[in-house]
């Protein structure tokens, strides 16, 4: 008899305790079962971890791990350790101030049997500090203006990314993707974790789609809360121009700087798992996308 696949969900916890109750309500609302959920702290000073605690006491017939840094190590080292405990198939990288829409897992799980991709992003809704709705077609998000002619019905249409610029950026935020797991799993050995503190999607998705491709799922298929606190949070205006302040304006140039000297040394670094066919291939993929 086949089985559906697990989904392991990881939250990334910091300081949140006014919205991580709200993500893992969403989570246990999926229409999808088969899921667990793996919550890092990194070392929250908020009644965060308390939150939690309750929230597994309460909810004690649903699979979840509360671990907790050992010391702050910033959100690509908290989605490394949840890889290293998560047993699902999938996994999706949940930002503790992000919900999830009930249909999240059974969409993205939909379209990976689809598919062979290594992920699947999905369109976002923007909500604010109170989950009042912003809007539902967010500049945030990629869109297609000829859904009719991908398909349409009770299913999600989704569009595989074809022919991207390595290093640019074609998806949502970090809560909106799916990854297959085998296709990530060689980042558990990435060990400058503590370069990629702050919107470590830039180099994952990048990755992971130099990896094995993925897919735009066009439905806004989470909330995306925008708020002071935030990395997405825009500055003066939330009309169809993003203007960041000057600080994450710095991070996001920092990220495009880095992502693919990085990737270049980590693909080096891990040439004996890939293979140096695979390894040449890949880098030389990188390399060209500093010229096209």
């Amino acid at each position: 008899m086949l089985k559906l696949p697990l989904v392991s969900f990881v939250v990334t916890s910091y300081n949140y305790e006014k919205y991580i109750l709200k993500t893992l309500e969403s989570i246990k609302a999926q229409t999808y079962n088969n899921f667990e959920i793996i919550i890092v702290d990194d070392c929250s000073t908020d009644r965060s971890c308390n939150i939690v605690e309750d929230f597994i006491s309460d909810n004690q017939n649903l699979k979840i791990t509360l671990i907790k840094q050992e010391r702050n190590q910033g959100q690509l080292a908290s989605m490394i350790k949840g890889l290293n405990e998560a047993k699902g198939q999938f996994i999706s990288f949940i930002d503790s101030d992000d919900v999830l829409m009930p249909e999240y897992t059974q969409q993205h799980i939909r379209v990976h049997l689809e598919t062979s991709v290594a992920f699947t992003s999905c369109q976002i809704a923007e909500i604010g500090e109170d989950d009042e709705i912003h809007t539902m077609h967010s500049n945030a998000s990629p869109h297609c203006d000829e859904l009719e002619t991908i398909f349409a019905g009770e299913k999600a249409a989704f569009k595989i990314v074809k022919h991207r610029r390595f290093g640019g950026w074609y998806w949502s935020p970090n809560s909106s993707a799916m990854f297959r797991k085998a296709s990530i799993e060689i980042i558990k050995d990435y060990k400058n974790a503590d370069k990629w503190r702050i919107c470590p999607d830039k180099f994952l998705f990048n990755f992971a789609h130099l990896i094995g491709g993925s897919a735009i799922i066009y439905t806004p298929l989470i909330g995306y809360r925008r708020h002071k606190n935030n990395s997405g949070n825009c500055s003066l205006v939330t009309g169809d121009k993003r203007l960041h302040g000057d600080y994450i304006t710095k991070i996001n140039i920092q990220n495009n700087l880095k992502v693919r000297p990085e990737t270049i040394k980590f693909l080096w670094e891990e040439r004996q798992k890939l293979g140096k066919r695979n390894t040449v291939k890949l880098i030389s993929t990188v390399l060209l996308s500093y010229l096209f």
